[in-house]
């Protein structure tokens, strides 16, 4: 009796062993998945943003409400890069304030063009007073091709102190799970 208690003893702890390590097993894959999520939905993020550049366009983030409920605070718009001349009323142009350092994305009104000068009017869809100004006709401004909601708040994390703290973090996290994955003694299952 005593010696199938042993066994029996032995067969349960060996049960409860195995599944310790199948729990442990279970834990880092879940962990190792959650930071490739998270690493891959800040690296898509930083791609969205960034990548238009790469092509020629640019990308900007909208920080007020002017142009509600077309694109709303905290959106990305893509522009491309056009000549004045290429900008037709209707369209949703980027230019330089002509009162403030800044850059404002509102609607085209109306164009005129005097010589080499084309004066400029827009209006923000949620304001009432337009935008006079001018460019001339060898300068670029911004057409939006296509508006991302609400990704303006997440690029304005990743641009933070803590966001790069917490990349660098994940970045160190995963090369230690990789090296400790590598060092572990692999086990002979016999």
């Amino acid at each position: 009796m005593d010696a199938l208690s042993n066994m029996a003893a032995t067969a349960t702890a060996t049960a409860t062993e195995s599944s310790v390590r199948s729990a442990r097993a279970f834990a880092r894959a879940c962990l190792t998945f959650a930071l490739w999520v998270v690493l891959g939905f800040g690296l898509g993020v930083v791609a969205i943003v960034t990548l238009p550049s790469v092509f020629g366009y640019q990308s900007l983030t909208v920080v007020s409400g002017s142009m509600v409920p077309t694109l709303g605070v905290g959106s990305v718009v893509i522009d491309e890069v056009i000549a004045p001349a290429d900008a037709r009323p209707g369209d949703i142009v980027t230019f330089k304030d002509p009162l403030h350092p800044r850059q404002l994305t509102h609607r085209l009104q109306k164009v005129r063009v005097e010589g080499d000068t084309f004066y400029m009017t827009t209006l923000g869809d949620a304001n009432d007073a337009p935008e006079h100004w001018t460019v001339p006709r060898t300068a670029h401004i911004g057409r939006v091709v296509a508006h991302l909601p609400k990704l303006g708040y997440a690029r304005s994390w990743l641009g933070s102190r803590y966001a790069r703290l917490g990349a660098a973090g994940i970045v160190l996290l995963l090369g230690a799970l990789m090296l400790v994955d590598l060092w572990r003694p692999r086990r002979s299952d016999q």
